[in-house]
């Protein structure tokens, strides 16, 4: 996936398929996004920010 080498260190590159393999993963990844609705890449997901609490000052945050 990477023209026969292990590792690809140029910035941008890395993390990222090349290649018939790679390609066949991005369209079935993007087809199954479209089919449950979540279209990929679109970024106008509505977070809610309801559920968050400002922590305590000062001190460890409760592990329990």
């Amino acid at each position: 996936m990477r023209g026969g080498r292990d590792n690809d260190p140029r910035f941008g590159h890395r993390m990222r398929g090349e290649g018939a393999y790679a390609d066949t993963l991005r369209v079935r990844f993007h087809a199954a996004s479209r089919r449950y609705g979540y279209e990929s890449g679109r970024g106008d997901l509505a977070l809610d920010t309801t559920a968050f609490r400002v922590p305590p000052a000062g001190g460890q945050l409760a592990l329990w």
